[in-house]
């Protein structure tokens, strides 16, 4: 087996996959919440999560030619760190597949066209590995993520710290009901979040149900008409409910997550093989302070061994992103194509999110 430079050279092979990931990766709702971010060339990735707040004390006053005690120390330091994994796939070029290949085009030609697209495809599902990282971190403040596909791979728990009082929270009467307090859970719960030293919210994920319940709740009807109930419309339209969160709450960026998946399929063509509305209930209501913040959460974008390899040619300034490279077998003659990265999405701030079960 030997590294094959003559058909695709890695350097080539690194460009096709890192596209497909890039491609796939900007189209990604999550990726809005964790983008990438340069590790540079680290194997570990480091995060400081919100800090509490340390009394500032009084300076002393003393008479003069008197001394006064050294000042002590108050730094606080909760900086936390782990290992990046290998994020990988293998695709395969058989010796069936190139000696069929060549009755109509030649071998080498048809290898070439089939590892294109097989790099581009592992680029891709690189992609959709993090997306779904991300959509754990983002839903339960936790990745788990399994060393291999045996079952006796070994699960290894990143966990991020979300208090369990801002975590899967329900309100006493669900959103469901139109006679639920909407406003008093609202205040309640950023009330939460401010006294765990998070930041102020003004991103919202949810789904289009929990929006569409909130078009007929009452204290909403009432908010938006500024007369009583029996004068007020009998359902408001999505846009009268994001008013409304905006001007009472300066939640002023509402994303529908069901519906940006949708859209992915009808506008870019693109799905990925998982069903998100498991992973993402109807129910899902979360604040946060913005989107594209990497001070909320990030993904940790790592080195590989290949990388730093002379031997691939790759021209990284930045050891950093996917590296993609065809392995060729003589005997038999086939091909291996591999597709390598490390990467990790981290939220960094957790305290700053909450993740409610309104309906």
């Amino acid at each position: 087996m030997a590294l094959d430079k003559t058909i695709i050279p890695p350097s080539e092979a690194t460009e096709i996959a890192q596209a497909g990931f890039d491609f796939v990766n900007d189209l990604l709702p999550f990726a809005q919440m964790f983008p990438m971010k340069s590790n540079e060339g680290d194997w570990t990735v480091t995060w400081t999560p919100n800090l509490p707040v340390v009394k500032t004390r009084a300076m002393q006053r003393r008479a003069l030619d008197a001394e006064v005690p050294h000042v002590k120390s108050t730094e606080v330091s909760a900086e936390k760190h782990t290992g990046l994994l290998p994020l990988s796939g293998m695709g395969h070029i058989t010796e069936r597949e190139v000696t069929k290949a060549s009755k109509q085009k030649s071998a080498t030609d048809y290898v070439h066209d089939k590892a294109e697209k097989l790099f581009e495809q592992m680029g891709r599902e690189a992609a959709v590995t993090l997306e779904l990282e991300r959509i754990q971190a983002m839903m339960d403040a936790t990745i788990k993520i399994k060393e291999g596909d045996d079952r006796a791979s070994e699960l290894v728990t990143y966990s991020f710290g979300r208090p369990t009082n801002q975590q899967n929270v329900v309100p006493t009467v669900k959103w469901s009901d139109p006679k639920a307090d909407v406003f008093a859970d609202l205040k309640k719960w950023v009330k939460l979040m401010r006294t765990a030293r998070g930041r102020a919210p003004h991103a919202v994920l949810t789904t289009s149900a929990v929006i569409d319940a909130l078009t007929a709740n009452e204290q909403m009807r009432t908010a938006f008409s500024k007369v009583d109930l029996e004068h007020s419309p009998v359902r408001l339209f999505r846009t009268d409910v994001e008013n409304i969160l905006r001007e009472k709450f300066q939640l002023t960026d509402i994303r529908y997550i069901d519906e940006l998946y949708e859209s992915l399929s009808l506008d870019n063509n693109f799905e990925m093989n998982v069903d998100t509305n498991t992973l993402i209930p109807d129910s899902t209501f979360i604040l946060f302070p913005s989107y594209n913040d990497d001070s909320l959460g990030f993904t940790a974008d790592g080195p590989t061994a290949e990388g730093q390899d002379a031997e691939f040619e790759l021209g990284k300034n930045v050891n950093k992103g996917l590296v993609a490279y065809m392995m060729h077998h003589y005997a038999p003659a086939n091909y291996d194509l591999w597709v390598n990265g490390t990467a990790l999405p981290v939220l960094q701030d957790a305290v700053s999110t909450f993740k409610a079960k309104v309906l």
